[in-house]
């Protein structure tokens, strides 16, 4: 029969598991009196029945650590992009891994988590640090010891960091449970780190281009990334999507490109999202450089609009390194991500009066919420003359019914007098 009982001046969990072999467990945790470990025996034994009624019941030294679920969760990302999973394994390899190692998967609780992260707040835990070290020696076999322990004294992990691995760790944790290794997920309930200045960094204002700036990035550039500079600024177009843009996308009767795919990570993937799948509207004076180009442009075996030399696809570093920031230093501009480029797209759109929904969906965004979230900043604050389209929409003439109205009032006030 189950009970929780005392043993060696202990109070255990005393039960049978669904093969009839009897278990002794003691509540792990650091209790003040023998009344508090007998109230974790207590739940510890309502734990196990649950599991022995379930059929996978197993004794604390066969299950599975943290660490084997942190591998068994990354073979199971098989659809996920590359960029993502190498994320997942960065946050994992650096932060994740090296903190809750070889704990056992059900013994990590909320609190544990909660001081992972207040850790995290004040600098590198121990285990994070060593493992830090370690792996700065393994890339630098010539630094010594203690110049890479000055390299992880002064590493300080930033909020979004921590945000982000505490979501990855909700992540393996719903992972575990739907393989029935715990029994709730201790990480949902562990609150994330409030960033004021997520939002400020987002709003790109300090690195949206003018169109008097634009002009100057455009007359700076290289013959050979003019245009593209120009396509990005024109239809808010990714790095990655311009890379894999290849001539069979572009529609000349309607002129349009057909958004198909990206070139990323040295190969070709799909968009995004879905919603990445789109077509983006051309000026007519970027048709006309188009067809020229189509006849200077490199011969590519893949068919691409804006190959290297070579034919090939461009690499991304490249493009940054050799074409654009030196053509943001030749037009005496700031130093900007190539991204901004189509933050500038987005935001003179906006600014310009075009419809928010329209805006979305040319930039290829889930939906027009996420559109507003990053941009509502450039909507215009004023609209003039709202009120009197709407009289005019429900009364008609908005001055002869602005005459009725004082006509009234008139009246109204010869009968008061």
């Amino acid at each position: 029969m189950a009970t929780v009982r005392k043993y060696r001046d202990r109070w255990v969990a005393d039960y049978r598991d669904q093969h009839g072999k009897r278990r002794i467990e003691v509540p792990t945790g650091t209790f003040d009196n023998l009344a508090q470990q007998r109230i974790a025996a207590q739940a510890l034994l309502s734990r196990r029945l649950t599991e022995v009624a379930r059929g996978d019941c197993l004794p604390q030294r066969q299950r599975i650590t943290f660490s084997q679920v942190c591998d068994r969760y990354l073979e199971s990302k098989v659809n996920v992009r590359v960029t993502t999973l190498r994320s997942y394994k960065g946050l994992i390899e650096c932060y994740l891994r090296p903190y809750f190692n070889s704990e056992k998967i059900n013994s990590i609780t909320a609190a544990d988590i909660e001081r992972y992260r207040c850790e995290l707040m004040v600098g590198l835990p121990s285990p994070i640090a060593g493992a830090l070290i370690d792996r700065k020696l393994k890339a630098r076999p010539n630094l010594s010891q203690a110049r890479a322990k000055q390299f992880a004294a002064r590493v300080k992990p930033g909020i979004r960091t921590i945000n982000k691995s505490l979501t990855l760790l909700t992540m393996i944790f719903n992972y575990a449970a739907r393989h029935r290794w715990v029994d709730f997920n201790p990480a949902h309930h562990v609150e994330k780190l409030r960033d004021d200045s997520r939002m400020k960094r987002r709003l790109a204002d300090q690195n949206i281009l003018t169109p008097e700036e634009i002009k100057m990035l455009i007359e700076t550039a290289d013959e050979s990334c003019k245009l593209l500079f120009q396509v990005a600024v024109f239809t808010g177009m990714r790095q990655g999507e311009l890379l894999g843009l290849q001539w069979g996308d572009v529609d000349w009767n309607s002129r349009q490109f057909h958004i198909r795919r990206a070139w990323k990570e040295g190969q070709f993937t799909e968009p995004k999202t879905t919603n990445s799948m789109r077509k983006v509207d051309l000026p007519e004076f970027l048709i006309v450089d188009l067809k020229q180009w189509k006849l200077k442009c490199p011969i590519s075996e893949y068919d691409l609009v804006f190959p290297n030399r070579s034919g090939n696809p461009q690499s991304h570093a490249n493009l940054l390194q050799r074409d654009f920031y030196p053509a943001l230093r030749r037009a005496g501009l700031r130093k900007i991500r190539f991204h901004d480029l189509r933050h500038t797209f987005a935001s003179l759109m906006l600014a310009n009066g075009e419809d928010v929904v329209r805006v979305s969906r040319l930039l290829g965004h889930a939906s027009p919420t996420i559109t507003l979230n990053v941009y509502s900043h450039m909507l215009p604050k004023e609209y003039y003359g709202g009120t009197d389209r709407l009289a005019q929409l429900v009364y008609g003439n908005s001055q002869s019914n602005s005459d009725n109205v004082n006509h009234k009032v008139e009246r109204r006030s010869l009968k008061l007098a």
